[in-house]
């Protein structure tokens, strides 16, 4: 670790304890309280200090290989229902641990502390809404004056993110939509990072706009100030699933290896990167009203889910008509990857029994393949 960083932690944490003993001074905006939990892997608090004069604490790991080299971050949870992220990040703790040869890996597992706790999209969501203004991915770089959610934005900004030369930001999307990576086109560190991820579908974007002195998403932070970054939404809100998990580790470890923190080459997946784009994407429309239901997928043990491949003129599924009862089969129109697959109604199907019932207006999308 380099010794400005020792210095701002000794520092701010000396701050904090000097403080919090003196009642005619204000509370300060943030501080680190640490514990060492090993050699290797410390626990970390970054605190911030709300309207009302209390305290969040938001923990993270920290793992020091004790050599020069890139400073790897990695944000999960920025939301508080999009939590497959934190498990990601658990076992990539515990893989560098054991692994990393250089540089530094930060880890904050659950952002969005308060959003979680009441089980919502932020802290201020009611059941099925999302409020944006004050959303915690909206809030970057925070403010040691502003909202709640700000506050917490800049001690977290504060402890950990301002350190790191390279971040990535895992977000979780519907269960209906396949994994994705996000790539920078102009900026060729970022892009280098996305391309070593695992999920079978990447989209390219140009620059974001960073010219207004405003609030900033965290990606857009993240290029303002030069910093490599990718954005990665894995599949499911309010679930842990294997499949997902397995994609966001293998994904950061990639990258560790692609930067030469972990030793060895990046291991892709089998098969095409698959580019979403207008001319690739085929939606498929449900023929009639009724009940819609999954066919087997390829395994011949579990339903179809997006990320599989599907070849034109093989069944999707189908729909037991509510007029008569007929059973009305969906076919595939070409072959391609599930970008998307099932029903959704209204976007908030993981957080919605209603919105995530089977039945399908006539017209209504049931999946989207890509062609590759």
């Amino acid at each position: 670790m380099k010794n400005n960083r020792r210095d701002f932690l000794r520092i701010t944490g000396m701050a904090g304890i000097g403080l919090a003993s003196a009642s005619t001074l204000p509370a300060p905006a943030f501080h680190v309280r640490s514990t060492r939990r090993s050699n290797e892997v410390v626990v970390e608090n970054a605190v911030a200090t709300l309207e009302k004069g209390s305290a969040l604490s938001t923990p993270y790991w920290r793992v020091e290989s004790g050599r020069e080299g890139p400073s790897l971050l990695l944000i999960a949870a920025q939301h508080g229902n999009e939590v497959q992220g934190a498990e990601v990040a658990r076992r990539f703790m515990e893989v560098c641990a054991r692994q990393l040869v250089a540089g530094t890996v930060w880890l904050i597992p659950m952002a969005e502390l308060r959003g979680i706790r009441i089980r919502r999209y932020t802290v201020e969501s009611g059941p099925e809404l999302r409020i944006e203004d004050k959303a915690f991915h909206r809030s970057w770089p925070g403010s040691p004056t502003g909202n709640d959610t700000e506050r917490v934005a800049y001690a977290l900004d504060q402890a950990v993110v301002r350190h790191c030369s390279h971040a990535v930001d895992m977000h979780c999307w519907t269960q209906v939509t396949a994994a994705m990576t996000f790539a920078q086109i102009d900026h060729k560190p970022s892009r280098s990072m996305a391309e070593v991820t695992t999920t079978r579908f990447i989209t390219y974007r140009n620059a974001p706009d960073v010219t207004r002195n405003e609030k900033l998403m965290f990606g857009p932070l993240m290029y303002k100030r030069g910093t490599a970054f990718t954005v990665m939404e894995l599949s499911g809100q309010y679930q842990m699933q294997e499949r997902q998990v397995q994609t966001g580790l293998s994904s950061m470890v990639n990258i560790a290896k692609l930067l030469g923190m972990i030793e060895g080459e990046p291991r892709l997946p089998d098969g095409p990167r698959v580019a979403q784009s207008p001319e690739a994407n085929h939606e498929v429309l449900a023929p009639c009203s009724g009940i819609f239901v999954p066919a087997v997928g390829n395994d011949k043990s579990t339903m179809l889910t997006p990320d599989d491949y599907v070849r034109a003129g093989s069944q999707l599924g189908h729909i037991i008509r509510d007029g008569d009862l007929e059973t009305i089969p969906i076919i595939a129109p070409v072959s391609g990857y599930l970008a998307k697959y099932g029903l959704c109604h209204w976007g908030v199907c993981d957080a919605s029994l209603p919105a995530l019932h089977p039945y399908a207006e006539q017209g209504e999308t049931v999946a989207n393949i890509v062609t590759v």
